[in-house]
């Protein structure tokens, strides 16, 4: 087997795959402070590095959905954001990716690269036992199918019966850099982030020893989440229900905002200082993951994570999670629009409990029948009694599957607001003529339509990634 190397410091960085040598004499003289991996602790170290491998940035969707404002001033030059942001199908966005842009490819496949290693390196792992040493490699596979499923729907075409032909993103299984990376078919990702789930489940724990670490509940909460996306209601139906088994928890945010109720009912304080953090520290939490590697960090600030005044619209009345978040406010160039609030690294990347709720009450609804279509709008609701301030909130019901998928829709866009969840619903619920939407969005007094058809929903590769595919080829899944 192939040694790697990796950099150690006092947090235990690690050096990305470009670094990486599949020459066993190179690795004979081992640099000062560097050291191959060997131990189970070594390979364990990969996943607890939160600096290196946890990156699954949705900023580009968020801009593309209409979930995030921007001062005209940011976005006078042509880039990728501005294409975005304006829905604007005329320009060719290969064109205008630069520097950060191309985050979400490479960060995604270095986190990639570790995940690979885990599985492939791991059965020869010393110092510990075969239950850790199989539930190391189990959390592997799932958080390998976790960036498999945000490159797929990030860069290729929504899976459905009419497209899982065509070719989704490269299928790396190993951190060798001799493995062959082939661009495989929709078909051939979802099977394989299938075949990965189904094999971890049963090795995870309970009960993770990290926020970074995958536990049974998000291994469930996976397959959930990629049955949902290939409209296999049925298996998302019972994996989010198995999901809901191991957490179920909610976190209050009527709590939270009734801890700070002077600040936030505030009309002129915009400070973002959050009591406690209700991220990290979440019993929704399945896993935590970064959102961004860049701006995210500082989490919503001003105009750092804005939204519109339409956006904030769609939240209901006496909703904590906009209130808690963003606060009306005006530019000084008179332009309005919502202020970020919560200085805290949000988990966009991850998974939190509420997803299982949302997924669980639309297969329910889409089963149909009144008993169904009732326990689907009580899942959506209990979630609500958490969100909504008790003075505005009423129970929500349903008649019908589609009044109901689209009440579930609704709060779950409000919950979901500038992830990659949300915009995959969108996605995947616009192959559907019944559900079909455009998202228009007003900027400086003209509206601006993104078609539910637009070539825009699938991102461009970075050219970089084109041109030096590694041991494969790669071609684009959009014209531009």
């Amino acid at each position: 087997m192939k040694k790697q190397m990796i950099k150690i410091s006092s947090l235990l960085f690690v050096m990305v795959a470009m670094m990486l040598s599949a020459c066993d004499d190179y690795l004979d003289d081992v640099p000062k402070g560097q050291k191959i991996p060997k131990t189970w602790e070594d390979y364990n170290a990969f996943i607890r590095n939160n600096f290196s491998y946890h990156f699954l940035d949705p900023d580009q969707l968020a801009v593309l959905a209409g979930d995030i404002f921007k001062l005209p001033s940011a976005v006078t030059s042509p880039s990728l954001t501005r294409a975005n942001y304006y829905a604007d199908e005329s320009v060719n966005r290969i064109d205008l990716m630069t520097g950060n842009d191309k985050n979400p490819y490479f960060n995604a496949y270095e986190g990639l690269f570790a995940w690979n290693l885990i599985v492939e390196d791991v059965p020869d792992a010393t110092e510990c036992t075969e239950v850790q040493r199989r539930q190391l490699i189990a959390q592997g596979r799932v958080l390998r199918a976790m960036h498999y499923f945000y490159l797929a729907n990030f860069y290729a075409d929504q899976y459905d019966e009419t497209t899982k032909d065509k070719l989704s993103v490269p299928l790396i299984t190993s951190a060798s850099v001799e493995a062959p990376s082939p661009q495989v078919t929709l078909q051939t990702i979802y099977e394989f982030m299938l075949d990965d789930l189904n094999k971890a489940v049963e090795d995870l724990p309970v009960h993770s020893e990290s926020i970074l670490h995958p536990n049974r509940a998000l291994g469930y909460g996976m397959l959930a989440r990629v049955y949902l996306s290939m409209g296999d209601y049925d298996n998302a139906l019972k994996n989010a229900s198995l999901a809901l088994e191991q957490n179920d928890q909610l976190f209050n945010w009527i709590d939270l905002y009734e801890a700070d109720k002077e600040r936030y009912d505030d009309p002129k304080n915009y400070t973002s200082g959050v009591a406690g953090n209700p991220e990290t520290d979440n019993v929704e939490n399945y896993i935590y993951c970064y959102g961004s590697s860049t701006s995210g960090w500082t989490g919503l600030n001003n105009t750092s994570y804005a939204i519109s005044p339409e956006r904030a619209a769609r939240f209901e009345k006496g909703d904590t999670r906009l209130l808690t978040h963003w606060k009306s406010r005006v530019s000084s160039s008179g332009i309005p629009y919502y202020a970020g609030i919560y200085a805290l690294e949000m988990n966009k990347g991850g998974m939190r409990s509420p997803e299982m709720y949302y997924i669980k009450a639309e297969c329910l609804a889409r089963k149909g029948g009144e008993a169904n279509i009732r326990e689907a709008m009580e899942l959506v609701n209990k979630v609500r009694k958490t969100r909504i301030l008790p003075e505005f909130y009423q129970d929500w019901t349903a008649a019908t599957t589609k009044e109901a998928v689209e009440k579930i829709i609704r709060d779950k866009e409000s919950e979901y607001i500038q992830t990659q969840v949300i915009y995959c619903d969108y996605r995947r619920l616009n192959k559907d003529p019944e559900y079909a939407r455009t998202f228009p969005r007003t900027i400086e007094g003209k509206e601006y339509i993104l078609k539910s058809d637009s070539h825009l929903w699938i991102m461009p590769f970075p050219r970089e990634a084109v041109s030096n595919p590694g041991n494969g080829t790669i071609t684009q899944n959009v014209e531009k």
